[in-house]
């Protein structure tokens, strides 16, 4: 009856999440559940919350809510009705997992912003488009949400995520009433998501480590400069061919709303590719670490400062000075990734090998919460219940990643209040350790 969710560890192990397990963690499970579903408020909303994480934590092929409810052996109707219809706000239990859950993966390494993909079918579900769907490397009809996770070199934390809407979508105000997406929402790129929920995780004060994110983020001129505004540091991976600059500060001078440089200077400007292939044998910096799989991993890392012209594209626009980081393993024919850094400190070598290496993190928790916590099953139609649904599996996969690290190190993974604090809470984990006693299939 276990429903085997995979390890975080090197050496590939796995948790049984199985009766005995259930019961030796039942008071760490209320003690978790209790301050994640304050924000709930009424004592049904608490209850259904905790039957529905149980119901993603619990074996089974499906996780959508019918299936659940019949495994619960609870009503369906109620934990449809609490993620489809409940006037609960997610954001108020994101704060809740922000203010409760990262102070105990402190020291951060990491803030990682990612957009996950699933395939979905038909027309009316929320979101759905013909996009690019991650899940599959391809077009295909799809929904995607954007993430943050946080990192602390081992494992990854979900933190704050939303659906993205294709312009499609915000074209059709009618659709977007259909499957209640707020009137306010207005189109926004999956960066401009993404700086949304960054200003929420700077705002509930998290511990602060360098943004990690790919191309999508990393070449964004806006997301960079909100990056500086917000005082975070950045290590965001670009297509190189883009950005052109200088390795030293070029004149400029203002002409109108807009700074230029001269001609020559223009004429002299180079992409990343180009002053990757310049530098001399002495850039590079050679750097190897141990693998999940317990093999040696060997590359070659570069670092230099340069100025970039695209800011002068903005009004009374600077020049953009940055670090360039290029992972380049030797023998292959073209470099690993090309990143643009901005740090409070000079680089090292084991600072940018560990960024070029971390995104990985996000992928992982991505493919458990699909695999293992059913987040790609959920069958609403809804904003709201997306986003109700969004909440609960990132609770499911933190549930479980406390267990995983109160085994491995020595972690505070008790994140509120008393066990006894809660009896509506108490009496809903108590019951679920009868049904297990039936032995669910």
């Amino acid at each position: 009856m276990a429903c085997v969710f995979r390890d975080f560890s090197q050496n590939h192990g796995h948790v049984d999440w199985n009766t005995k397990l259930w019961r030796r963690s039942c008071e760490q499970f209320q003690r978790f559940m209790v301050p994640i579903t304050a924000p709930l408020g009424r004592s049904e909303r608490r209850i259904a919350a905790t039957h529905y994480v149980e119901g993603l934590l619990l074996p089974g092929k499906r996780k959508s809510i019918e299936p659940m409810a019949q495994r619960l052996q609870f009503d369906a109707q109620r934990l449809q009705q609490f993620i489809k219809d409940s006037p609960w706000e997610d954001e108020a239990v994101w704060q809740t997992i922000r203010r409760e859950v990262a102070p105990h993966l402190e020291p951060i390494e990491a803030w990682i912003v990612d957009e996950t993909g699933w395939p979905k079918q038909g027309k009316h579900s929320v979101g759905v488009s013909h996009q690019y769907c991650g899940a599959l490397g391809k077009q295909a009809n799809c929904q995607v949400s954007v993430e943050i996770v946080i990192s602390d070199g081992l494992v990854a934390a979900p933190m704050a995520g939303r659906l993205y809407l294709p312009e499609s979508w915000i074209a059709n105000r009618q659709r977007c009433r259909e499957a209640g997406v707020p009137d306010e929402v207005e189109f926004a790129t999956k960066s401009q998501i993404a700086l949304a929920l960054l200003q929420q995780m700077v705002a509930d004060e998290i511990d602060r480590a360098p943004v990690l994110g790919d191309s999508a983020y990393g070449d964004s001129y806006e997301f960079r400069q909100e990056l500086r505004r917000l005082n975070l540091e950045f290590f965001l991976q670009v297509t190189p061919q883009e950005p052109k600059g200088w390795l030293e500060e070029v004149p400029t001078q203002l002409k109108g709303k807009y700074r230029t440089v001269s001609e020559k200077a223009a004429e002299r400007a180079r992409d990343l590719v180009q002053i990757t292939e310049a530098l001399p044998q002495s850039a590079w910096k050679d750097c190897s670490w141990e693998a999940t799989e317990g093999k040696r991993r060997k590359t070659r890392l570069a670092w230099i400062e340069v100025y970039l012209m695209r800011g002068l594209k903005e009004p009374n626009g600077q020049l953009e000075k940055l670090w360039l980081v290029v992972d380049w393993p030797k023998g292959q024919a073209e470099p690993y990734h090309y990143y643009l850094a901005q740090f409070d400190r000079q680089p090292t070598k084991a600072l940018c090998l560990k960024l070029s290496r971390s995104r990985w993190h996000v992928e992982q928790y991505f493919q458990r919460t699909k695999d293992d916590l059913g987040f790609d099953h959920y069958e609403g139609r809804s904003w709201r219940g997306f986003h109700h649904h969004l909440v609960m599996s990132a609770i499911a996969y933190l549930f479980i990643l406390t267990v995983y690290l109160s085994r491995k190190k020595n972690f505070w993974s008790h994140v509120g209040e008393e066990p006894g604090s809660d009896p509506a809470l108490a009496a809903a984990i108590d019951r679920m350790l009868s049904v297990l006693r039936n032995r669910i299939p």
